[in-house]
């Protein structure tokens, strides 16, 4: 019922028409918090194996064609949220609808300043997984902007307990240590490095750790392969000297 769902909730910002059983067509404008709307965006959405994906309906007419900076897929469908088109439901459809809206926020703020807003990043691929696990892990322990500021800045407290992972296991060294990460067992006494890292809990530095090992394979799979679109001010496809093609669609050049 994903499609249906998604019809019997859909919002004023937006005109959804279905094609059939498994497609339909959606006309939306986003609100912008100053009160003015973005540009029109002519969407296509598609109901396959119980999974919703959108794209454009003329996949790069507005929008690039592919950039993961901008969570555009390779197929042009969007990255709108993890799993946020798994199994939609009349109670999860609102959700997916505010997502869009603030894709589109997103995108309008990627083209005119070439940045993706920070408060709406997730790490690339299985990565993002990952992130969400570490954020879990971290929050535990009060340390959750430490590990934002990790992942934003490469500074403070996970930041620098990096650098005592060992590379080739992922886990801390010096195993008989008190675990940089602060974690306690039920008598408040500070885990071993080694005990935290088997406790299933979560070391948030030793999933930082693999993170960002699993974000560099993202984009090592892709260079080579795929071309930077030009929109935004920083891309590892760009810095990796792979040419970078400037987006016809957006009406600006950076």
């Amino acid at each position: 019922m994903s499609l249906a769902a998604l019809a019997a909730c859909c919002p004023t910002w937006a005109d959804f028409r279905s094609i059939g059983g498994r497609e339909a067509s959606v006309d939306m404008v986003a609100l912008r918090t100053s009160k003015t709307f973005t540009r029109l965006f002519e969407l296509r959405l598609l109901h396959l194996d119980d999974d919703v994906s959108v794209s454009e309906r003329h996949i790069g007419s507005t929008l690039p064609a592919f950039c993961p900076e901008r969570h555009i897929n390779p197929d042009g469908s969007f990255c709108i949220g993890l799993r946020a088109g798994e199994g939609i439901t009349a109670e999860t459809a609102p959700a997916w609808w505010d997502k869009l809206h603030a894709f589109a926020l997103c995108q309008e703020t990627a083209a005119e300043t070439g940045f993706w807003p920070s408060e709406a990043q997730l790490s690339h691929g299985d990565a993002g997984e990952v992130e969400l696990a570490a954020e879990s892990a971290a929050d535990q322990l009060g340390l959750r902007a430490a590990y934002r500021e990790a992942v934003a800045f490469d500074t403070g407290l996970i930041a620098s307990g990096l650098r005592k992972v060992d590379p080739r296991t992922g886990t801390l060294r010096n195993g008989r240590s008190a675990c940089v990460c602060g974690r306690t067992d039920r008598r408040g006494r500070i885990l071993l490095r080694r005990d935290c890292y088997r406790s299933g809990l979560g070391c948030p530095i030793a999933l930082e750790h693999r993170r960002r090992i699993m974000v560099d394979r993202y984009w090592r799979s892709l260079r080579g392969h795929v071309t930077c679109c030009g929109t935004m001010q920083e891309c590892p496809l760009r810095s990796s000297g792979d040419s970078a093609v400037l987006a016809k669609t957006e009406g600006t050049t950076t």
